[in-house]
Order: structure tokens, then C-alpha cells, then sequence
């Protein structure tokens, strides 16, 4: 406390987070009058009204308030007033506030230790802009003040981005209250939450409703939204209290909000990393593959979560548990491995390929001398032994070793002399690899066109003279 009027003592806003006032970036100093006789209830509410930007007010009496709102040139942006007072309680100060042209448009809350049946009807009739009952926590009252702090109390809908005040936040403070109306996001989604006296009565985003869709759009609703106050006649599918708000969803949403400060980015794109897939395979359930499927290199693990129909804690745990295992891997990454990868080489055979066409080529050959053997082995079994005439002109198929004469024997001999030296260095000769060649033949009806074109000419051997001559 820093200082003290003769009715009031002045609560300054903490310096360090004085950032976050509703109004701070207007340069504007946003106060708030605190009506509260409890000195440690006041104390704790005004701490925490400072440490969210606010200058607070404190008095203990309805009489020492419109003292202060008389003699105060700036009004407060805001009014929050106990009902059990002394003297003049706290729905007769409202209705006098409200009765008054100068404090008329200035937001009134009503925190009563004494709840009544009559007490809400009793708030609405007194122009209260809500009416919760203690025991009620200070960050909801907070987020109210937060909500409405500056603005007029007849607006129609009140703005707020959920950076500045969540969307957790505001649903837990206005289901405390006992107001109507609905919250709808304005960008970042499509989505809104209908609440009803305290409970939550209708919900839908992204096309999910109900529990799952009120679920999701507190998990994943960002952006700015409106609050409008009014009566709600939307047919409600579900009945949800703010008991049921904070034991069952706020629990396992603020375990997602610790995850996403540590865990992968709701922005990051994966994809299966197959070899670390089929290795954990068999330890995974049904459920987890269900997750894995959805994970195709596009989506993000946002658009992910809100696919699945697991619970977005679960869902998220595993997704970083398989992220750990090597099951699944930033897509970025599956996109490196493809663009690495040698492009084929069309004309280059590799060396495998090399050595298997130089082994057909090489049995190819070896079938060709084969062949030519057994040929001109047949051809001497076939020869005639009986002489023949001089005039005789044979085919020049016929071998010449057949009708060489005596003469020429030695001739023959030498020459047979110099074939088998000159086959005896070719087998002393190192056997270099055959070079791979690739044969592209030609179509059949060309080759049958070119022998068409070009005939063999026929030529015969003359015994008499040892030429050949072609048959004219």
C-alpha cells in the first residue's frame, strides 16, 4: 500500500507487470474501487488486482465509497462491492451508483458472503453487472475485472484476445457468475461456448460439439473474441458447472499448455519414418497406429490433434513419445534423404552391369568358335579322297589345305608354324577384361532390305591356275 486518501488506501499496480493492464498501452492509469470489509480477503484481491496492472481503491464501507467517487475528478473504471456491510449494504450502493448520472455506465460486481436464493434476481434488478458468491477466487475476479475494467456497462459485447486473457481464464470467471450469454472467436477458428447461470449449455469448434468441442476450442481457440451478456435461449446439449470445469478439463488442459512450452511445435509438419516403424511395430497400440496414419508429411500435429479422436493430453504424449522412438521424423528431413539420392545413369552402366556384359559377350564369342569348329570339322569329314580333273572347279567353301599341291607344303608348314607362335604369345598375353559394349541391333525388316540390296557374290577356286574367280 502505498499511499492513503483521508477514506481510502491506494493499492499502485506492480511496476513489473504493469504491461498487461486492459488499458496500459492507451497510456491510460486504470483503477478500481474495492468495497471490502474482510481485511484478508481485501488484501489478497487487491494484491492480485495490482499485480495485473490495476490501481486499487480500498475502503470498508459503502458510505466512505461514494465518499471517494464524489471527490474523485477521475472515476474508477471499475466497481467491486461485498453485499454484507455495515450500514448500507452492497445491493443498495449498486442501485445508487446506477441512480446516479455520473456513475451510471461505470461496471458494478457484487461479491456476496451470504448466499441467498433472491440475491441474483435481486443483482439483475439492481443493474449489477454480475453477482458472484464467496468463496470465489481471485483470479476470477480478475479476469472480470480485466474483462469490463474501462468499458461502459451497456455495451454490447466486450473484445478480448486470448493472449492477453485466455480463453480458460474468462470461461472459469464467467461461469463462477451468474450471467448469461455466449462466447464466440472472432479469427484464429470457427467456434463459441453458450453459458447459462453459472453452466455451460452449448459448445462447438471445428466442427466438433459438446464436451469435445468445448474441450477443443479452449485448447486450441486463439485470437480475438467477444463476450456479449444477455439472455441466452440457445437449446443447450449439455449441462457443465464450473466444478466439473475445474476437476475434469482445466486439470489436463494446463498439462497440454506444459507440454506445447516443451514438447514439438503444434506448427511442425511430420512424417513416418518407416525402418523405425517396422522396429517398434509390434509394441504399439491400435490407437497409437490410428495417431501414425494421420501423419503423411502435410499435416501439421495441430491439424493432427484436432483428426484424432483421442483426448489432446493423450494424443500429444504419444505423438512425443513416437517422436522419440525414430517413428516418426520432421518431414524437412524425409525431403533431404530424397533429394541425396544419385539421380540414373542411363548411358553409364555401373560396374556390376559392365562385368555381366562382358561375361555374355565373352560366352557369346566362345559359342561363335564353337561353332565355326564343329563346322570345318564336318566339312573335312565330308571331303571327296577320289582325284579329280584339272578342268574341275570347286565352290570356294571347299578348304584349300585339301588340294594344296606338294609343291606347296612347305609353305603350308611354315605358315602353320607361324599360327601357333603367334597363339602361343596371344595365351602369354595377360587377359585384359572385355570393355562393355552396348549392342543396339537393327530391326529385322531393314537387315532383310540389305541383303535384298547387296547379294554375296558366288566364287569358285580353279584347280589349274590356284585363283578364285567370281561367277560372272
Amino acid at each position: 500500500m502505498a499511499a492513503r486518501s483521508p477514506r481510502a488506501t491506494i493499492i499502485e499496480p506492480a511496476s513489473t507487470v504493469s504491461g498487461l493492464s486492459p488499458r496500459s498501452r492507451r497510456g491510460k492509469r486504470v483503477s478500481v474501487l474495492l468495497v471490502e470489509p474482510d481485511p484478508r480477503y481485501c488484501s489478497e484481491l487487491g494484491a492480485g488486482l495490482a499485480e495485473a496492472g490495476f490501481e486499487v481503491m480500498v475502503v470498508a464501507s459503502a458510505e466512505d465509497a461514494r465518499h471517494e467517487l464524489a471527490a474523485a475528478a477521475i472515476l474508477p473504471s471499475l466497481i467491486v462491492t461485498e453485499t454484507e456491510l455495515e450500514g448500507m449494504d452492497g445491493f443498495t450502493f449498486c442501485g445508487q451508483v446506477r441512480a446516479e448520472p455520473r456513475t451510471a455506465q461505470v461496471p458494478v460486481f457484487l461479491l456476496s458472503s451470504r448466499w441467498e436464493p433472491f440475491h441474483p434476481e435481486l443483482a439483475a434488478r439492481m443493474g449489477a453487472d454480475d453477482y458472484l458468491s464467496k468463496p470465489v477466487a481471485v483470479q476470477d475476479v480478475v479476469a472480470l475485472v480485466r474483462l469490463k475494467a474501462g468499458r461502459r456497462t451497456a455495451e454490447l459485447e466486450y473484445e478480448a484476445h486470448s493472449a492477453r486473457l485466455p480463453l480458460t481464464e474468462v470461461a472459469r470467471a464467467l461461469l463462477t457468475g451468474v450471467r448469461s450469454g455466449r462466447v464466440v472467436l472472432k479469427d484464429g477458428g470457427d467456434g463459441f461456448f453458450a453459458f447459462r447461470s453459472g453452466r455451460v449449455v452449448d459448445a462447438a469448434f471445428q466442427g466438433e460439439r459438446g464436451v469435445l468441442g468445448f474441450r477443443r476450442l479452449l485448447a486450441f481457440g486463439s485470437g480475438v473474441y467477444g463476450v456479449t451478456f444477455g439472455p441466452e435461449l440457445h437449446r443447450g446439449s449439455l449441462l457443465m458447472d464450473v466444478t466439473f470445469l475445474r476437476l475434469e478439463v482445466l486439470p489436463s488442459l494446463e498439462r497440454f499448455e506444459r507440454l506445447r512450452e516443451v514438447g514439438v511445435p503444434l506448427a511442425a509438419r511430420l512424417t513416418v519414418d518407416f525402418p523405425g516403424l517396422a522396429e517398434q511395430l509390434s509394441s504399439l497400440p491400435d490407437e497409437v497406429i490410428s495417431l501414425v496414419r494421420l501423419f503423411d508429411g502435410r499435416r501439421t500435429v495441430r491439424a493432427v490433434l484436432l483428426e484424432c479422436r483421442l483426448p489432446e493430453v493423450m494424443a500429444f504424449e504419444a505423438i512425443m513419445q513416437l517422436f522419440m522412438l525414430g517413428v516418426l521424423m520432421p518431414a524437412s528431413r524425409a525431403e533431404e534423404r530424397e533429394r541425396v539420392l544419385d539421380a540414373p545413369r542411363f548411358f553409364e552402366p555401373r560396374e556390376s552391369e559392365a562385368a555381366r556384359v562382358a561375361r555374355e559377350v565373352d560366352a557369346r564369342e566362345a559359342e561363335e568358335r564353337a561353332a565355326a569348329e564343329h563346322e570345318e570339322r564336318m566339312l573335312q569329314a565330308s571331303a571327296p579322297e577320289a582325284p579329280v580333273s584339272p578342268e574341275l572347279e570347286l565352290p570356294i567353301d571347299v578348304q584349300a589345305s585339301e588340294v594344296v599341291s606338294e609343291k606347296e607344303a612347305p609353305v603350308a608348314a611354315e605358315l602353320d608354324t607361324e599360327a601357333s607362335a603367334e597363339a602361343h604369345a596371344e595365351e602369354r598375353m595377360p587377359q585384359l577384361p572385355a570393355p562393355a559394349i552396348l549392342s543396339f541391333p537393327k530391326p529385322a525388316a531393314r537387315r532383310r532390305e540389305e541383303g535384298k540390296a547387296r547379294p554375296r557374290p558366288v566364287e569358285v577356286f580353279h584347280l589349274a591356275s590356284g585363283e578364285t574367280r567370281p561367277v560372272r
